[in-house]
Order: C-alpha cells, then sequence, then structure tokens
C-alpha cells in the first residue's frame, strides 16, 4: 500500500493516480505558481509608496520644521562666510517656513486681541527700477523666512504702505509672500519742495519733480494707529541678524513718539544727492541729524496731523528734513537715539564683523564695498532659491 497523506490541508497522493495516468502536480508547485503574481504585485505597490515618499520628502521638505529647521547646509560665497559671526554658521544650515499657527479658543483671542500690537514697515511708491521691488521682497523675506535674519517671536505684522503707482499684480504677489497691504493717497498740497520757498510753488516746478510726493507721502506711517508701535525701514535696508532686540532695547520707550539713528551732526549737514559718508571730524560730533530710513515710532493721528502741518524748514530731503525740523533735539519733541548698532547707513566691511544689525545703501548702485555687496548677493539668491521650493510644491 502506497504512503497517502491525508487530512484538510492534503493536496496530492502517491496511491491515486489521476484518470489519464499522470500523477496530479505536487501542491507545492501550484502554490509557488499561484504566488509568483502576487509577490510581483507586492513588490510593485512596495516601490510605489517608496517612490510616493520619496517625492513628498523631496517636495515638502521646507515644511519638515522643528525648533532647529531642517538641516541642510546652504551655500555660500567663502568670502561672505568669512565676514559673517560665526554665531551665524549654524542658522545658515537651515531654511524654512514661519508659519503663524493658530491655536486656541475664543477666550485665547480675547487676550491676544488685547495685546500690545507692533508691526515691521516699509514703503514701496514705484517699481520702474525693479531693484527697489527686488529688495522690498528681500527685506520682507529676511524678516519672515531667512533664518540668519527672521523675528523669532513671528508675532509682528510687515506692513507694506504702497500707492497707485504699485498694480495690483504686484501687490498680490506681496500678499502671497507676506505683507499686508496699505494703500494711501499722496500727500501733495501744501509741502515746500526743494529750491522753492514756501511762496513760490508753481504747477511748473511740481510737474518738473516727481519724486518729491513719494518723500512726504512717506509720512502717513505715523498714521499707522492699528499698531502700538512700528518700526520703519527704507526697502534698501539689507539684514545681518534678527531686528526682533530692538523692540526691548534701551531707549525704546521713545516718549515723543520718535527714535532712531543719527546720520551726522546737523552742523556739518550737506545737501547732495550723492552719498557723502561723515567726515573724520563729523565722526566726533553728536549726530543730531536723523536719518528717516530707520525709525522707531508710536502712531498717533494728533502727530501725523502735526507732521503734515510742519513747516519752517530747509526741504531739500523732504520728508527727513521735516522730520528732523519737528524732532530736532532742541525743540519740544526731541527724537530718542537708540543703539547705533541697529543699523549702519555707510556699510562697510568692518560693519559685518563688529555686530551691527542692519546695512543702509541701495546695494545695487550705491557705492559700497564688493564684499558687503556679495553679501547682499547671497541674500537675494538665498530668498529665490526658498521662493523656487515653495512654488514647485
Amino acid at each position: 500500500m502506497g504512503l497517502q497523506f491525508s487530512g484538510p490541508s492534503s493536496s496530492f497522493s502517491t496511491a491515486n493516480p489521476s484518470s489519464n495516468g499522470k500523477l496530479p502536480p505536487p501542491a507545492i508547485q501550484r502554490l509557488s505558481s499561484s504566488s509568483t503574481p502576487n509577490k510581483r504585485k507586492l513588490r510593485v505597490i512596495l516601490i510605489q509608496l517608496f517612490g510616493v515618499f520619496f517625492l513628498l520628502s523631496w517636495g515638502l521638505y521646507p515644511f519638515l520644521l522643528n525648533n532647529e529647521g531642517l538641516t541642510t547646509r546652504l551655500h555660500l560665497n567663502p568670502v561672505v562666510e568669512a565676514l559673517l559671526p560665526q554665531s551665524h554658521d549654524k542658522a545658515l544650515s537651515s531654511l524654512h517656513v514661519n508659519e503663524k499657527v493658530h491655536v486656541g479658543n475664543d477666550e485665547t483671542e480675547e487676550e491676544d486681541s488685547s495685546k500690545v500690537k507692533e508691526a515691521y514697515v516699509t514703503f514701496l511708491s514705484s517699481i520702474k527700477d525693479e531693484n527697489y521691488l527686488l529688495s522690498t521682497r528681500l527685506l520682507m523675506f529676511q524678516l519672515l523666512h531667512d533664518p540668519l535674519t527672521v523675528d523669532k517671536t513671528h508675532s509682528r505684522d510687515i506692513v507694506i504702505i504702497t500707492t497707485n503707482e504699485i498694480n495690483q499684480e504686484t501687490e498680490d504677489m506681496l500678499q502671497d509672500e507676506g505683507a499686508i497691504i496699505q494703500k494711501v493717497d499722496y500727500l501733495i498740497d501744501g509741502f515746500i519742495l526743494p529750491n522753492q520757498s514756501q511762496h513760490e510753488e508753481s504747477q511748473q516746478q511740481k510737474s518738473n519733480n516727481n519724486h518729491w510726493k513719494d518723500q512726504y507721502t512717506k509720512l502717513h506711517i505715523f498714521n499707522l494707529t492699528d499698531y502700538s508701535k512700528i518700526l520703519y525701514l527704507d526697502n534698501d535696508v539689507f539684514l545681518l541678524k534678527s531686528l526682533e532686540d530692538i523692540w526691548d532695547s534701551e531707549n525704546s520707550e521713545i516718549p515723543f513718539g520718535l527714535g532712531g539713528i543719527g546720520e551726522r551732526s546737523k552742523q556739518n549737514y550737506v545737501e547732495s544727492d550723492l552719498r557723502i559718508e561723515p567726515s573724520i571730524y563729523d565722526n566726533n560730533a553728536e549726530r543730531d541729524y536723523l536719518n528717516a530710513g530707520f525709525m522707531l515710532i508710536r502712531p498717533d493721528q494728533e502727530l501725523f496731523e502735526n507732521l503734515t502741518k510742519t513747516r519752517g524748514y530747509k526741504p531739500f530731503y523732504m520728508e527727513q528734513a521735516l522730520i528732523n525740523h519737528y524732532f530736532d533735539w532742541e525743540g519740544d519733541h526731541p527724537w530718542t537715539p537708540l543703539d547705533t548698532k541697529f543699523v549702519s547707513h555707510y556699510p562697510k566691511v568692518s560693519d559685518m564683523k563688529e555686530g551691527y544689525y542692519s546695512l543702509h545703501a541701495k546695494m545695487w548702485k550705491d557705492p559700497v564695498d564688493g564684499s558687503v555687496k556679495a553679501a547682499w548677493r547671497e541674500g537675494v539668491q538665498r530668498m529665490n532659491d526658498f521662493w523656487h521650493w515653495q512654488r514647485i510644491i
């Protein structure tokens, strides 16, 4: 009697041939042949899942954040990297999106609404020179996203004041990149223009000076009363590190509503469209002439109205001349001097090593050292890379 397997799982027997006289193929062979397609399917599924995971990881990496950000080394020009403080090295290894995450209930929202509201503000009145738009976007990127310079509190708005010269497409792009757009009317009537007295204002002179209306319109920053305090930055300010320190810095109380950094002394005041750095003699003098491209302001409607009525100043620098006249140190409401390291109005290579927070110059055309311009170009490249990845997703 032959050997015979039986049981619920048995499927063949050595003693029972099939009707055609041949033994059926072993069950194990049948199992093997039927499982091969399943294994292939499983391998295909695993490969597809791995591919999806890889693509998601590659495409979404800017969002994979923790407190340190994503550790992917950014390339810097060796000259620029050598100039930056070593403390920046760790920050350079991450580039991330800083999202404001809303968490909480209605009670939390009530508490938040009662807190002090602050903002960074800049002014964009024309994009005929596209570098002004580029530098505005760079400033916004540095405040919101660049790990070297981001305000890590993520609590302050970025406001861009615009005029009718800025088209809707540009405003939409700035909003998409994180700005709050505040469109304003030109401040035109009654202001003194360069090379004319208060009583000698003609329509012909107005039409020959297209820049003056932009300058006086900047005074709207003093009327942003939705905010308890703002830091106004010309859009050509380039950041070296985060400006979040300024909000609680020495003298940040600004009792008369304005704080800033002096550019030169009034006794050595120079009227020129060229960037003329103060002489060595001026460096030893008290810098009581404020540069209006970097100002800590406490907005107030009455203050704004007083400024628009101010007259009696030399108008060569227009709104800057007006502001210096109203907030004169010898007057009733002197401006408050802040730490000079917050901005260098005449950027030098040494500023990048000596702890300055920002540099103020039109890097694309002002006579600035090549190493400083290289740092600015590196910042532009980081911004372009960042938005390139954002738009791929």
